[in-house]
């Protein structure tokens, strides 16, 4: 290059140097200090590195929450799933625990009727006449038979209110379904498998089986068979009959 080119160029250096400010000429670590390209191309490079490394960490980071909403979904979903199960399961649960407590009243009841009916059948003997304990006694037991007699309503009133009802068996043809034939009489009068007698009555509770009538049942017995006439024997006497050929 010439050296005249050169002096040239030195002194628009120089020129262009003088003519900067005392801004641009400061310490460069001071914050008015100006970037070139070269520096603003590195700190855009770096931020851009920056940028894609968060963006892969927050990838991430979406990645593990969806599957974390996923398993809590999941759960959620099970969850629902043991709870409808439990509440369809609930009905049947709270009838197996009952039932045995209603089927326990039933025969309270049943006790109850009982005494109650021997209570009011009961007539003083004589002998308590005699002495003088007859009113004694019929005060005592009507007593007793109105203190049974209220706890048996109550009894029933409470068997009501769970929609237990005892069946009605006397008279009706045996049900092998809601009956029991525990016992065999025989009446002329009365039809084939007809009730007699309930030796112990039996319940239903909402409209389903609680417990089986145990029934006495009758069986009519066969009329006798006729005797049957002794049959004609050709006496020696008379010919037998021309056989046609």
């Amino acid at each position: 290059m010439d050296i005249k080119i050169k002096e040239q160029l030195l002194g628009r250096f120089r020129a262009y140097l003088d003519e900067l400010p005392d801004a641009a000429l400061a310490d460069p670590g001071e914050e008015n200090r100006q970037t070139d390209l070269y520096s603003l191309f590195g700190e855009l490079l770096a931020l851009k590195n920056e940028v894609r490394l968060e963006s892969r960490q927050v990838k991430t980071a979406l990645d593990e929450f969806r599957a974390v909403f996923e398993t809590l979904q999941a759960s959620q979903a099970q969850l629902g799933g043991e709870l409808d199960r439990t509440r369809a399961a609930l009905p049947e649960q709270r009838r197996a625990v009952i039932k045995p407590v209603l089927l326990e009243l039933a025969e309270l009841h049943d006790r109850l009727e009982a005494g109650l009916r021997v209570l009011r059948n009961y007539r003083p003997t004589v002998l308590s006449r005699l002495f003088g304990l007859g009113q004694r006694e019929r005060a005592l037991l009507q007593a007793i038979t109105q203190e049974q007699d209220i706890s048996l309503r109550r009894l029933e009133q409470l068997l009501i209110s769970q929609q237990v009802v005892a069946l009605s068996a006397l008279g009706q043809p045996l049900d092998p379904h809601t009956m029991r034939a525990t016992e065999v009489e025989q009446r002329r009068e009365v039809g084939n498998g007809i009730v007699t007698e309930e030796l112990r009555r039996g319940y239903l509770w909402q409209g389903e089986l609680l417990r089986l009538a145990e029934v006495k049942v009758n069986h009519r017995p066969e009329p006798p068979a006729p005797t049957a006439s002794p049959s004609t024997e050709l006496s020696p006497s008379q010919p037998e009959p021309p056989l046609h050929g």
